[in-house]
């Protein structure tokens, strides 16, 4: 049953006249008096007795009045809640992200590109690229922030890269090495990020070493680079670190490139297709 019908039948049972209620909802007498004949056709009764242009409510059409108004002021309701819903969720945007979107300042200088009010919640949440994979389909995070996305992803996902950052070795200053060779760097403890954190990368670094003629001996696992470079500084071991860590690290670590093994971290932004919700778009905008 059409809402409009009834609002119109509501207005002309309280005036009690076709032309009165027609400019009341600012049409002519003709289409409204079709309405209200559609709507006793629909109901399958008759709800106004009719003297020229004046009209009185039958008894069914008494009792349907009784009923219309206090659905029409529920329908009410639940359309402001609705639109109350719709500016909340409107402003705010739930953003997932592994580390590196944060140290290499991407993240935090995107939102600073963008100025957003103070009245617009940002909510970050840190996770596996995985995890985030999971909580974007669900529609609990708006974008992802990560690593490579699996192929079998591509049809539900848009993506793009938005930053590739060579990778340096992290060097107790008192053990650094001007030129490390392969055959030195086997000598080493190595500190890496737990195996079961991202086993795909953790076997990515091996097989690039590997390639390159030496096995890191890893004997202190952590739960991040952040982590990984306080035990650097701590005299425990090498590691791998994101050349944007540079700024961070302090004196005690000794930081340098190594030409003949390129490791570099990738991220890519990830978001649903057709995303059509404002602060996303102005987000995604923020990258082309």
């Amino acid at each position: 049953m059409d809402i409009k019908l009834l609002r119109s039948f509501t207005v002309v049972a309280r005036l009690e006249h076709i032309g009165q209620a027609a400019e009341r909802l600012n049409i002519s007498s003709s289409p409204l008096s079709r309405q209200i004949q559609m709507l006793e056709d629909e109901l399958g009764v008759t709800l106004f007795h009719r003297e020229k242009k004046r009209l009185h409510l039958t008894t069914e059409g008494e009792k349907f009045l009784d009923e219309v108004g206090p659905f029409l002021q529920h329908y009410n309701r639940l359309k402001d809640h609705a639109r109350h819903l719709g500016q909340a969720n409107a402003g705010r945007i739930d953003i997932g992200y592994v580390e590196a979107a944060i140290h290499s300042r991407l993240l935090p200088d995107a939102l600073a590109k963008l100025a957003l009010p103070p009245d617009i919640d940002i909510k970050l949440h840190s996770m596996r690229s995985k995890q985030q994979l999971e909580q974007l389909q669900a529609r609990l995070i708006d974008v992802a922030f990560l690593y490579t996305l699996p192929p079998s992803s591509d049809a539900q996902f848009c993506q793009k890269i938005v930053l590739t950052e060579p990778v340096l070795l992290a060097m107790p200053k008192e053990m650094a090495l001007p030129a490390p060779t392969p055959a030195q760097l086997e000598q080493y403890p190595w500190i890496a990020e737990q195996e079961n954190l991202n086993p795909a990368a953790r076997a990515q670094l091996l097989r690039a070493c590997q390639e390159k003629g030496f096995t890191p001996r890893i004997s202190l696992e952590v739960s991040g680079p952040l982590a990984a470079l306080s035990c650097v500084e701590a005299g425990l071991g090498f590691t791998f670190i994101q050349q944007s860590l540079a700024r961070i690290a302090s004196e005690k670590v000794a930081l340098v490139a190594l030409p003949w093994l390129p490791l570099e971290i990738t991220l890519h932004l990830v978001w649903r297709k057709n995303e059509t919700k404002p602060l996303v778009r102005r987000l995604l905008a923020a990258f082309d």
